[in-house]
């Protein structure tokens, strides 16, 4: 599965026994997950294996809530989803993979996603596992932790969330009217029934606003769609007790033009807004408006300004059937929270409380000192997409076990935060990766957001400086290739443990390469925004005649769209090379050979 070093192999192939003491590769006194020691977990309680891949979607997300309340202080639940070949299961309101790029590219390298992660907790961990047959033997096993059930209404598709949250709040399996004579069958009694109860969404979601989110989790909240029908991650929200909504971001109009006129309009107008610090009352503005022309968007504002935490507030899920990803991000982000994406997460509950083995090998480091070819033009890949939590649960879209991994310097992003999320997941990358794998942020750090938008940049990149430190992570790509001047210091003020940032989902003209504070902040050229759905051989055309007519030494970030180009075309595409002063690096070796060459310069 992996590409493996010696001690990998001796890992995937040994009897594992409980106590294994290895030689320090690395130690760091401020990272818990650097030790000198190797415990495997010895699990002696069979983990159970539950297939829901032809389960119907109330069924599943029946037993995915069941997973968050049985999975609380150990793992205890797996649900195993199947291949995702339902074309829904690829789409919100874009569609990101179609059947022919699907079945043509993806599928084969993808994958049994579940399987797969089964298969290294197995062999990494020792686990033993033990299918269940169908649903009602979990519940027949584990009835003692079920209180009793409660009915929501798939004709009033949102009472769904309100379920969720008071089936995690007194332990209730969640079942759908349909479903209340197998339930009654069960001998479990009704606790709560949501039929009828509210006439709108937004009478539902005030009263879960009043009634539920005090009693929630603290400091983080999830935008569901229940319209999606995707229960994967429901799991998570369940066991520690969200407060799960569902309403819209989009409002057009003046609102929303000033927010998305902060993240990207004209950069001399940018420089202006922000030299002048007139973007916080803007960026006020626009929120005030969106929420004056829309109660919807109201609302939302008006809970998503309710979180509060020390560290920085965070939202899971994804956006509606009602907006898209842009106006999502900029309303959470001016309204001061991070994303986790978690649309097609599944088994997070399960992962949440998989310990890790407790010692990281991190791959060889790169070469920092190598002289500067003066006549090279350097190109460093990074595969973009990697803070969503179905992108670290997938392997990289099935990336990760790519026979080509290792044969070219490659860039994955990844999501910080597994380090506290699911740290034993994160660590299957740590120690399952080459040296020519280099794991960076994905955007904009710890936790997905835009950062001109973001009412208090300084606490996120503080609190992305310690999640990033912990996770051994030394690189974040950045949203917005050419952000004003006084977010670029932020940048490099406020997270100093970084060596920098690729910025830039895609370019929107400027491609500025800026060292500041030694923290290298250098755009990435390709792609540019019209051409982020190009082909994986359009793409590689345009790196090809850039590298040929750039002035040298050039310096080329490349971002990938993950759901057209992968590993296997560049690795692809280095194989063609001829040129010697054509050179592909890590993004660390590339920030450092930039950084050399500003410094020449100077």
């Amino acid at each position: 599965m992996f590409q493996s070093t010696p001690f990998h192999a001796w890992l995937l192939n040994s009897s594992y026994p409980s106590v294994v003491h290895i030689s320090p590769f690395y130690h760091n006194e401020t990272n818990p997950y650097y030790n000198l020691t190797m415990y495997n977990q010895n699990y002696r309680i069979p983990v159970f294996v539950l297939d829901v891949s032809n389960a119907a979607y109330a069924q599943r997300i029946c037993a995915a809530a069941l997973q968050g309340l049985l999975n609380r202080e150990s793992p205890v639940l797996f649900l195993d989803y199947g291949i995702y070949d339902d074309p829904l299961a690829r789409r919100t309101n874009e569609v990101f993979l179609d059947d022919e790029i699907w079945f043509g590219k993806y599928r084969a390298m993808l994958g049994a996603q579940d399987q797969r992660n089964l298969e290294y907790y197995h062999a990494a961990h020792g686990m033993s596992l033990e299918y269940a047959k169908d649903l009602d033997e979990i519940i027949h096993k584990y009835a003692q932790c079920i209180q009793g059930y409660i009915i929501w209404d798939a004709g009033f598709a949102d009472s769904v969330n309100v379920a969720l949250m008071l089936a995690a709040q007194e332990d209730l399996l969640l079942v759908e009217a349909g479903m209340v004579d197998w339930a009654a069958s069960l001998g479990l009694p009704v606790v709560h029934d949501l039929r009828g109860r509210w006439q709108n969404r937004l009478d539902l979601v005030l009263w879960s606003f009043k009634n539920l989110f005090p009693k929630c989790k603290s400091g983080e909240i999830a935008c569901i769609e229940p319209d999606w029908q995707r229960p994967e991650f429901v799991d998570y929200l369940v066991q520690n007790k969200i407060f799960t909504y569902n309403l819209g971001s989009s409002q057009p109009g003046l609102g929303q033009m000033l927010l998305l006129l902060l993240a990207f309009g004209p950069a001399w107008l940018r420089e202006i807004l922000f030299g002048l610090h007139l973007d916080g009352p803007l960026r006020k503005l626009g929120l005030a408006w969106m929420g004056f022309k829309s109660a919807e968007v109201r609302l939302h504002n008006r809970i998503q300004q309710a979180v509060k935490t020390p560290n920085y507030p965070t939202i899971f899920g994804w956006h509606t059937r009602r907006d898209d990803e842009l106006t999502f991000m900029t309303l959470l982000s001016a309204n001061g929270l991070r994303l986790v994406p978690a649309h097609l997460a599944a088994n997070f509950s399960f992962h949440a409380r998989v310990q890790p083995l407790g010692a990281l090998i991190p791959p060889p480091a790169p070469q920092q000192d190598s002289p500067l070819d003066e006549q090279g033009t350097y190109l460093t890949f990074t595969l973009s997409d990697g803070d969503q939590l179905m992108m670290m649960s997938t392997g990289e879209m099935g990336n990760w076990y790519s026979a080509s991994r290792g044969e070219v310097c490659f860039n994955w992003e990844i999501q910080p935060l597994l380090v506290e999320i699911a740290p034993a997941l994160l660590e299957k990358f740590q120690l399952s990766a080459t040296a020519s794998d280099c794991l960076i942020a994905g955007p904009s750090g710890a936790g997905y957001l835009i950062p001109p938008l973001a009412p208090n940049l300084p606490a996120y990149l503080r609190e992305t400086a310690r999640i990033c430190r912990a996770a051994g992570v030394q690189i974040a790509t950045t949203y917005i290739s050419d952000p004003p001047r006084r977010v670029l210091r932020q940048l490099a003020t406020h997270n100093p443990c970084l060596l920098g940032y690729l910025a830039g989902y895609a370019n929107l003209g400027r491609s500025p390469q800026t060292l500041l504070d030694e923290t290298i902040i250098i755009a990435n050229q390709i792609p540019r925004v019209a051409h982020i759905w190009d082909s994986a051989e359009q793409l590689l055309e345009s790196v090809h005649q850039l590298a040929a007519t750039a002035p040298c030494p050039a310096f080329i970030g490349v971002h990938l769209f993950a759901y057209r180009t992968n590993l296997e075309d560049i690795a692809h595409f280095a194989h063609q090379i001829t040129n010697p002063h054509i050179h592909i690096v890590r993004g660390d070796t590339f920030l450092h050979l930039v950084r050399q060459h500003l410094h020449q310069k100077d």
